[in-house]
């Protein structure tokens, strides 16, 4: 569980994450839903986009079970205007990335897994 401290230091390197990598947004979610720490860019809710996030990633697992796969690692959302990426980080959290239309999913997966490191470390 993160404390009140840890939280604070997260937002911090989740800014400067957002700012370095020209990203739209990053948001850590409880798997109920619940926002637990984000950057994001103005006129974006904070609420929902946690409690959307662990909507569709509910709904991928129950779609990867019902065609007999395991596991799912990531839900990809793509718009004229950029992506929006979930993916359980942990048993506890799931963590949203949206980005601009220009971003390169190769790149996006490396930010992805750095903010892991970071939030589980």
């Amino acid at each position: 569980m993160l404390t009140p401290e840890k939280i604070n230091e997260k937002r911090e390197l989740f800014k400067d994450i957002v700012r370095t990598n020209n990203l739209d947004g990053l948001i850590l979610a409880d798997v109920e839903g619940l926002p637990i720490v984000s950057y994001l860019q103005e006129g974006m809710d904070e609420d929902t986009l946690a409690s959307t996030g662990a909507a569709i990633f509910t709904a991928g697992l129950m779609a990867i079970s019902d065609v007999k796969k395991r596991g799912l690692e990531q839900v990809v959302l793509h718009s004229p205007d950029g992506y929006l990426i979930y993916t359980q980080i942990s048993d506890d959290y799931i963590l949203g990335l949206i980005s601009p239309p220009d971003a390169k999913l190769g790149i996006l997966k490396m930010i992805i897994k750095k903010v892991t490191e970071i939030v589980n470390a």
